[in-house]
């Protein structure tokens, strides 16, 4: 079990290099501090505050679906209380860091999957758009030097558990 758990710390650390560090271009790093927002609190509670005018029923099942997972990243942060690369590496460039001390998971990275699965049940046509875009999310938040690779796969399960525990319990 050690041998895959060492395995898994240097595909993490190593991708983590290669986001953060190879593809460090001033460019691409605008484009990823503006994406990432798509995963942010203001841009979650204002995306669910229109849905729910727009069409009640998705966008209550979107805020259910951003409440449940947040509760429970918010409460694995504490648990695990995994430091952010920025604060342990060195060699990382991250600029305007998070207030949040932690790490594992990615609230951003869970918030904007949630936000793609859950509208996608509802526009069925726009899914392919909206898991790219939480996708980019996921990948900015390592590109920005905010997490590691694992903390974003986390976030993204975390928020399909909770998508599909919702979705059968409708």
């Amino acid at each position: 079990m050690s041998a895959l758990i060492t395995f898994i710390e240097e595909k993490d650390l190593t991708f983590f290099y290669f986001l953060n560090r190879r593809l460090h271009y001033t460019a691409l790093t605008a484009f990823m501090r503006t994406i990432t927002q798509l995963g942010s609190t203001l841009f979650s509670v204002c995306i669910s505050l229109f849905f729910i005018i727009y069409d009640r029923k998705a966008g209550f099942f979107l805020a259910s679906n951003l409440i449940l997972g947040q509760i429970l990243i918010q409460l694995l942060k504490r648990v695990v209380n995994r430091p952010r690369p920025y604060k342990t590496l060195d060699w990382v460039i991250a600029k305007k860091p998070p207030r949040c001390a932690y790490s594992f998971p990615s609230g951003h990275s869970s918030s904007a999957l949630s936000i793609a699965l859950s509208l996608s049940a509802f526009f069925p046509g726009l899914k392919i758009a909206l898991l790219c875009l939480a996708l980019l999310v996921g990948i900015s938040r390592v590109c920005l030097g905010f997490h590691y690779p694992t903390d974003v796969t986390i976030g993204f399960l975390i928020s399909f558990v909770v998508f599909e525990i919702i979705e059968i319990s409708i």
